[in-house]
């Protein structure tokens, strides 16, 4: 049985173009929770919290380890620093704040690693809707780029695999004739051309 060579390269770009996809669209889709007692990690990207209750509501940003993190957001109370609490490998940092009726924006930078992650912990009493944005804006515009040039170079592949076909048949789509319009002799004010037919007199010379 002859092997396909060309098939199967084909085959393996598509595959890598659309793991490229998936892999993009992983990170640039975002995560969302609802309900009570909600407990998720906080990634590098904005999270937006929606308090539907006329209360505020308690919520607590923590991680493992003595680095501490920051908060920032446009909501006023939700802006500072995690403070450390206990000693050595078993201590944490720890923010919290109070999250106002309607919707709320934050962000959490240094210190949100893969290793060391935030945890948002907020009240188990009252049901909260959570839109989490895993990357920031700077790390989602590479994210972007570098799928879009893997993809690129995946159908530059399958293109140079399959000798550019589809270019030679683009290059060779005929293209319809203009057919030039046929000239006219013009008199030039001179009346009709006149015409001979010949000798037409009798002969009266008997």
């Amino acid at each position: 049985m002859k092997i396909n060579w060309i098939l199967i390269k084909t085959a393996a770009a598509v595959v890598v173009a659309l793991a490229a996809v998936f892999w993009a669209a992983g990170l640039l889709a975002p995560q969302t929770y609802s309900g009570a007692n909600i407990t998720f990690v906080v990634r590098s990207g904005p999270v937006a919290v929606t308090n539907p209750s006329t209360e505020n509501v308690t919520a607590q940003l923590v991680t493992t380890g003595g680095r501490a993190f920051s908060v920032s957001s446009t909501t006023e109370g939700i802006t500072g620093t995690s403070t450390r609490s206990g000693t050595g490998s078993s201590s944490t940092q720890l923010f919290e704040f109070q999250l106002p009726p309607g919707l709320s924006e934050f962000t959490v930078t240094n210190g949100t690693t893969a290793t060391r992650d935030v945890n948002f912990v907020a009240s188990p009493d009252t049901r909260l809707d959570v839109v989490v944005q895993m990357q920031n804006a700077g790390e989602s515009r590479l994210t972007l780029i570098v799928a879009l040039v893997v993809i690129a170079i995946a159908l530059f592949y399958i293109s140079q695999v399959n000798e550019h076909r589809w270019l030679r048949t683009i290059l060779r789509t005929p293209v319809a004739p203009v057919s030039a319009p046929i000239p006219v002799a013009s008199d030039a004010g001179q009346g009709p051309t006149i015409r001979s037919y010949g000798d037409n007199r009798t002969d009266n010379s008997n």
